[in-house]
């Protein structure tokens, strides 16, 4: 793909066990000299904000998180990040689109926000609600009540409300310049050709693989761009 020393990762989703692989595939790609990182979190519909508060803190080493409020908008909860096990050094790029939901939005929104990583695609789902669910009649059915809400680290809201409007704030979003949009027929095309080649070589969840030199991605060709800048910026631009 012409990408040398680029890692790509692709995160499903975000279960028990997400952060632990993804700790053991930035190891194996940092062995291997590792110069930049793609992190891919298109289509991930989100899970667990546990997995979510773990992924983002293997790249920052210190501040927030995310936070939730009530419905009240008082601060509930503060997740803060921790300085040991962080991977640094690397320039990194999260893809995201508008598939890319909840714990996606979390990790994608702190990494955007410590300016720890450019993020490339198009704007996100904008799921930022943490619901509570209660079971009722010995578990025959159950009551969803949203409880509280997802913030940013610098503040700002996640999740977009039902009479929301594109300008207002809501989701992550690239940067103008990193934006790039799919439309629904290149979106199916782009994904059976990931499809043919998971077939082929599958990839458990967090296992790192090579770069694809997929043409039919120009979001991906548009964050190897990214990094292949940052990677050939001298050590003294890093100001």
């Amino acid at each position: 793909s012409g990408a040398e020393g680029i890692g790509y990762i692709r995160l499903t989703q975000f279960s028990e066990s997400t952060a632990e692989e993804l700790r053991t595939a930035l190891t194996w790609l940092k062995e291997r000299n590792m110069r930049g990182l793609i992190l891919d979190l298109r289509n991930n519909p989100g899970g667990l904000l546990d997995s979510a508060v773990e992924v983002a803190d293997l790249f920052i080493d210190e501040g927030v998180i995310v936070s939730t409020r009530g419905r009240d908008g008082v601060a509930r909860e503060s997740f803060e990040a921790r300085a040991n096990g962080t991977f640094t050094n690397f320039p990194m790029v999260v893809l995201v689109n508008q598939y890319s939901a909840s714990a996606s939005e979390i990790v994608a929104a702190c990494l955007q926000d410590h300016d720890r990583a450019t993020i490339v695609g198009q704007r996100t789902w904008g799921k930022g609600s943490v619901q509570n669910v209660i079971e009722l009649e010995d578990g025959a059915s159950a009551l969803k009540l949203t409880m509280a809400s997802y913030w940013r680290p610098s503040g700002r809201n996640i999740h977009r409300l039902s009479d929301a409007t594109e300008e207002d704030e809501w989701g992550v979003r690239p940067l103008p310049e990193d934006e790039v949009k799919l439309a629904d027929e290149e979106l199916a095309k782009m994904f059976q050709a990931r499809r043919e080649r998971d077939i082929l070589k599958p990839h458990a969840e967090g296992e790192a693989e090579t770069v694809p030199a997929d043409r039919q991605d120009p979001q991906l060709q548009r964050a190897i761009e990214i990094i292949e800048q940052a990677i050939s910026k001298p050590a003294t631009a890093a100001a």
